[in-house]
């Protein structure tokens, strides 16, 4: 066996027994892959802090028949959302869960975890608020997967000017287009200027907005909507954060 090295961002990790642990690895070469960390739960292990949830750098792996195995780690970035506030935990938990539902091993994953990255880089920050950034996420993670609408024109007639958002016929009409779907919702503007926004925008400038109260709710109206219908997987971490933290 030959030993590789991969980039990534440590979405989840499970301890095995009663010295080792397995983790989750979202890596830039290699897509989403299970790796095993020997001894990683003994307190003098180095591989103690590099398994942890949240934790970004190189990491030294051997392949095995059914997942790696971590010898060692070099850790750029441990985000330590625990210390920063239990709320920015779980949705840096959901936003784990949602990138690895989207990944598999040995396809690219690149985009996502560049996303992932500086989607964490944004709740660390305080400058936009936690839920914003979890609709900004959840968008910008549709649209590397080729599930966002397009929001850039009407699907009937490809007039630019689209007033309408279709849960159902996952796509935006024009005022003229939009009565031949009796379930299409009328954006307000700024709405949809926020959706172009994160369709379009450079990843660096992606977390750089803040909306009204008036636009948030519909935002996460067309959202939630739109994530029911389409995406059939139940997340435990978004659970918590409806039930949790939405309802406080």
């Amino acid at each position: 066996m030959t030993a590789e090295t991969v980039m990534g961002m440590v979405i989840s990790s499970q301890n095995i027994g009663e010295t080792d642990r397995r983790i989750v690895l979202l890596t830039r070469e290699k897509g989403k892959i299970a790796a095993f960390a020997r001894g990683a739960v003994k307190p003098k292990n180095p591989l103690v802090s590099a398994t942890q949830p949240f934790t970004f750098g190189e990491f030294f792996i051997y392949p095995g028949r059914d997942s790696y195995t971590v010898t060692r780690a070099d850790v750029s970035k441990h985000f330590d959302f625990v210390r920063k506030s239990l709320d920015k935990y779980y949705y840096a938990s959901y936003m784990c869960e949602l990138a690895g539902y989207y990944t598999r091993e040995n396809l690219d994953a690149s985009d996502i975890l560049l996303l992932l990255y500086r989607s964490f880089q944004a709740l660390m920050s305080d400058a936009v608020e936690d839920r914003l950034i979890r609709y900004i996420y959840e968008w910008r993670l549709l649209l590397i997967n080729g599930e966002m609408p397009d929001v850039f024109k009407c699907r009937k007639c490809g007039n630019e000017n689209v007033t309408h958002f279709s849960v159902s016929g996952q796509c935006t009409f024009c005022e003229d287009c939009a009565g031949h779907d009796d379930n299409s919702d009328r954006m307000l503007p700024s709405v949809l200027h926020t959706l172009r926004y994160i369709a379009a925008a450079p990843l660096d400038r992606l977390f750089s907005f803040k909306v009204s109260d008036e636009v948030f709710a519909q935002l996460k109206d067309i959202t939630d909507r739109y994530l029911e219908t389409y995406r059939r997987y139940d997340f435990n971490s978004l659970h918590f954060i409806e039930e949790n933290i939405i309802k406080t």
